[in-house]
């Protein structure tokens, strides 16, 4: 390795023949400037040649874009390659690193360039011509050089990784290629426009909005060509899009096809494992954004999964370091911005699964605004600080090891709550001090949140394991506050799903209503006045859901599977209801259980309504809530222990 060019994953590598006098002499200039004059000189490309048609020497050309076979525009591999040989860069970098030859009027080495424009410091690689990464990376720059060299890292490598070679059809493709993949202007503009006002204050990623504003203006403007753009911006842009897409006013089928391509063009710039060597900011926000998108396509289990990833990757350049050893090399709010956004998908991932988070080590306190109640000179908690703080409190008492029987200092807890509502904004305490459409959402956003956690931290007192852990004054305090939790989020729900898409489209307000609607149904069974307020609400719920069927279709399985318990419930209570009215001295039961208002006909989830659903109906009939506990109720309903001929 002495006295060869250091080799990193930016600087292409060179044979590693000895140095003769014919390789250290410059080479002609003449053969270089034609080397150079052939690489600019493009043919048309083969569609035009065959169709003798003109063509404007793109990537792809408007001509095959035309004619809707851009995936076909390929020009002939030496004349289609615009970078000259390796050949006559090999003296200058020989140069370079030569100690004989430096001076200061001497060229130093060049630093790879990172994807956010940073210069980072080049670091050799031991990596050799047949190790995993060099196959790969070989294969993304010259994806039709060597087609049995492809073959064979398709069919040999990527199996090994648990990926499917057969199913990769982008993975070969040229970055140039990748200008086609991004929306026509005026839907990149609707889309964008979506995300901003509808996704990004209720889902923060992006510290830099108006930096991605630009960049898309860029894009409108023909500034900036996408071929242009490194894979990591095209991959955030992609994933902004996507999540535009799933909360615009476009019909279900087209708002779920733009979606879908948009996610689907993510992953293109990814298919070669870029992101395990040169991770960005831009990538980890991507991968932020696009874990968001997956929970709203009702695919929690794949976002968890990606969001497991996202974290490996920001911990892997230190991210979680706040003292100048992060590799990106970003200032300290952007790191603080990156973390934030971390935690907070994490925790809500988290309390939805109940299991340990994985970003414990990015949970900081200093990234957060100091409580009102400790330092009367902070200001109040606006929506977003607000949500930072539940993610955090999450953290604080929620056992980094799973547990079966988590023990909880509830006193504690209810303190640490207690401040924390206090600091809150004013409009996020008191409807009445809402001002706005987007104050009235976060408001309502907020109670859904916070609410879900605390009965989620109280859940312990219903599991039959826990009795006698606690005297009954305690259990009596808990189930409360426990209760009047679950009430405070299903009101909220059924509010927000009202003025906002959010309760309708978003994973988790979808899965935090509904779980406490499902956790309430199981444990109204106290006073009678309690009992039926809870049957109200419930009622309420059930008749909000049904009322839009479309959005009901579009309900994970674990989520049709809760209402659908919600249902029985309600109409196992309606039918004790009638049977103490047929006594003549008990003319009075509650409409809000009637069986009017609760039974909900298959034609009211359209062509949503599977054939396994009626039978779920049959099996719920006959399930004995009675002979689990609450909490064991609501596990075995939210799990997938369901029969698997049910078609879940």
């Amino acid at each position: 390795m002495n006295g060869s060019p250091q080799r990193t994953p930016n600087i292409p590598r060179f044979p590693n023949a000895p140095r003769t006098e014919a390789t250290t002499q410059p080479p002609d200039l003449k053969s270089i400037l034609r080397v150079r004059q052939l690489a600019r000189i493009r043919k048309a490309c083969l569609p035009c040649r065959e169709r003798k048609v003109r063509c404007n020497h793109q990537q792809p050309c408007q001509t095959c874009i035309k004619r809707g076979h851009s995936d076909l525009c390929y020009y002939d591999q030496p004349r289609a390659s615009s970078s000259p040989t390796p050949q006559p860069h090999q003296p200058e970098l020989q140069a370079t690193t030569d100690p004989n030859h430096r001076s200061n009027n001497t060229a130093q080495p060049r630093h790879p360039v990172s994807r956010d424009g940073s210069v980072s410091n080049a670091s050799p690689s031991l990596l050799g011509d047949n190790s995993i990464i060099s196959v790969a990376r070989t294969d993304t720059t010259q994806p039709h050089a060597n087609n049995e060299r492809r073959t064979a890292f398709e069919t040999g490598i990527l199996p090994l990784l648990g990926m499917d070679g057969t199913s990769d059809g982008g993975r070969g493709t040229p970055a140039g290629r990748l200008e086609t993949t991004l929306a026509v202007d005026q839907d990149m503009i609707s889309l964008f426009g979506f995300y901003r006002d509808r996704v990004h204050s209720f889902q923060f990623v992006l510290d830099d909005l108006t930096e991605i504003e630009k960049l898309i203006c860029s894009l409108l403007s023909r500034e900036v060509q996408a071929q242009q753009m490194d894979n990591h911006s095209l991959c955030l842009l992609h994933a902004i899009m996507a999540a535009g897409a799933q909360f615009s006013d476009l019909p279900i089928a087209t708002r779920l096809s733009k979606s879908s391509q948009n996610r689907k063009h993510h992953f293109s710039p990814l298919r070669s494992f870029d992101l395990l060597w040169n991770p960005s900011k831009r990538l980890i926000q991507a991968l932020l954004i696009l874990g968001h998108v997956l929970q709203n396509n009702m695919n929690p289990r794949a976002a968890w999964i990606l969001g497991g990833t996202t974290v490996r990757v920001a911990l892997s350049v230190g991210l979680h370091q706040t003292i100048n050893h992060c590799a990106l090399r970003l200032s300290p709010a952007e790191a603080q911005q990156l973390r934030l956004a971390i935690v907070w998908q994490d925790a809500l991932l988290s309390l939805a699964f109940d299991r340990p988070p994985a970003s414990h080590e990015m949970d900081l306190e200093p990234d957060l605004p100091a409580l009102v109640s400790s330092e009367p000179s902070s200001q109040p908690l606006d929506y977003r600080q607000a949500m930072n703080w539940l993610c955090h409190l999450s953290f604080r008492h929620l056992p980094r090891l799973h547990q079966t029987e988590p023990v909880r200092d509830y006193s504690r807890l209810f303190h640490d709550f207690d401040l924390y509502e206090s600091s809150l904004a004013p409009h996020l305490q008191d409807l009445q001090r809402s001002n706005s459409i987007q104050e009235l959402q976060e408001h309502y956003s907020l109670i859904v949140h916070r609410y879900f956690l605390l009965s989620t931290l109280c859940r312990p007192v219903l599991s039959s394991q826990n009795k006698g852990r606690f005297s009954e004054e305690e259990c009596s305090t808990i189930l409360n506050r426990f209760q009047g939790a679950l009430k405070r989020s299903v009101r909220a729900f059924i509010k927000l799903r009202s003025i906002s898409n959010l309760a309708t489209r978003s994973w988790a307000f979808v899965h935090n209503g509904l779980a406490s609607a499902l956790l309430l149904s199981f444990i109204g069974q106290g006073s009678d006045s309690q009992d039926q307020n809870s049957q109200e609400i419930l009622a309420e719920l059930v008749k909000t859901l049904t009322e839009r069927s479309d959005d009901v279709g579009q309900f994970s399985a674990a989520h049709k599977k809760a209402l659908r318990a919600i249902q029985a419930l309600q109409r196992s209570s309606a039918e004790e209801t009638r049977c103490q009215s047929e006594n003549p001295s008990q003319e009075h039961h509650p409409v809000a259980v009637s069986s009017e208002n609760m039974t909900v006909l298959p034609e009211h989830f359209g062509n949503t309504q599977e054939p396994s659903m009626v039978n779920l109906d049959d099996w719920l009939r006959d399930f004995d809530f009675d002979a689990f506990s609450p909490l064991e109720s609501y596990n075995f309903i939210m799990s997938d222990q369901v029969p698997q001929d049910f078609g879940f």
